[in-house]
């Protein structure tokens, strides 16, 4: 008989592998493509119950992947609480909660850092909504994404940007608990 892997490591080595754990995105669970086409899959989860129930299927693979970050909007449903319910009768815990603000046109020269103040604002009360739901499922975490790259040199002040990325992120900060922590995705 084959001796397990990690008998193969050093002690400490095989300890921290065997208690190292993984979050899985949600998205993972979804159909995916390119930015020309979405392959469907039979299988595919329709909702954020069955990406759920496919990640807890992951953990029970896996003993590895007891969290599940969840994308927000793709992930609404009416009632968070019952999702954050129903993983963890799937053995399952809901992660991060991911914001968006890259898909709407009107951050197609950013969101947080945008010129206008309107389109930061919107940005900023997409975030203050994340820790809503973070708060219904559990999550201590808020995932943010900067997409707010500029397509050209030139197009906007980097000084300008910087400034109001910073008042932007203050305000969304002060909306999270001592307990809660945002994570920044660049």
């Amino acid at each position: 008989m084959t001796a397990h892997p990690l008998e193969a490591l050093p002690e400490d080595v095989a300890r921290d592998l065997a208690e190292f754990t993984i979050e899985v995105p949600s998205w993972g669970y979804g159909n995916s493509g390119t930015r020309f086409k979405v392959f469907s899959t039979p299988g595919t989860p329709h909702d954020p119950f069955e990406k759920i129930a496919d990640a807890a299927q992951t953990h029970a693979y896996t003993g590895s992947a007891p969290r599940v970050s969840l994308h927000y909007p793709w992930d609404r449903v009416e009632d968070f609480g019952k999702l954050a319910d129903f993983a963890r009768e799937q053995g399952v815990s809901i992660g991060m909660i991911n914001s968006n603000t890259f898909q709407n046109d009107d951050y197609k020269f950013g969101s947080l850092t945008h010129g206008d103040a309107a389109i930061r604002r919107k940005a900023i009360d997409h975030h203050l909504e994340c820790i809503d739901v973070m708060r219904a499922t559990g999550s201590k975490e808020l995932k943010i994404w900067l997409a707010d790259g500029t397509n050209y040199a030139g197009q906007d002040s980097i000084r300008a940007r910087q400034d109001r990325l910073a008042e932007s992120l203050s305000e969304v900060y002060a909306g999270l608990a001592d307990d809660e922590r945002p994570s920044i995705e660049a």
